[in-house]
This record gives structure tokens, sequence and C-alpha cells, in this order.
């Protein structure tokens, strides 16, 4: 499994992070589902919309995060944090 990384926020830390979640191999499923004749493609389409349903965790705390968006980040400003985001 490989990672996929995303801007966020953690609620938990309260401060935009660099959130990551798994992602399939996808280099590998091809490989097993040509060497079973396309039986392995079950399981890699199964594995791909668990996937797509994880989301992103903060790296720190591992609790989930929420989308980085303008709002929020204007939010943040406007509380007076000076801390940097850990991009």
């Amino acid at each position: 499994m490989g990672e996929k990384t995303e801007r966020a926020y953690c609620r938990t830390c309260e401060a935009p992070v660099l959130a990551t979640k798994q992602k399939p191999a996808h280099v590998l499923h091809l490989l097993l589902t040509l060497v079973t004749l396309g039986v392995w493609l079950i399981v890699w389409i199964v594995l791909t919309l668990i996937a797509s349903m994880k989301s992103y965790r903060c790296p720190t705390c591992g609790d989930r995060t929420v989308p980085y968006t303008r709002k929020l980040r204007k939010e943040f400003e406007a509380r007076g944090r000076t801390r940097e985001a850990r991009f």
C-alpha cells in the first residue's frame, strides 16, 4: 500500500497538517489480476472502494482531519494562531 497526502486541518491538534491515507498498490494488483486470469480483479475493486471511503489522518495524533479550505484558513488566522502548517 502506498500513501496519498493532502493539506488538511486537525481539530485535535488545532493546526493545519499534511494528512495521509493509504491507497492500494495498483501495479501489484494489476500483476495479480493478470496471473489469476482476472479473478483478483474483484479483490482489487473492493480494496480500491474501501480505500476511497477512508478519511485522511493526522500524522501527529492519528485523528481524522477535515479539508483545509480558504474559509478554515481565514478562521484559523483570525483566532491569532501563529503556529505554521507542518507541510
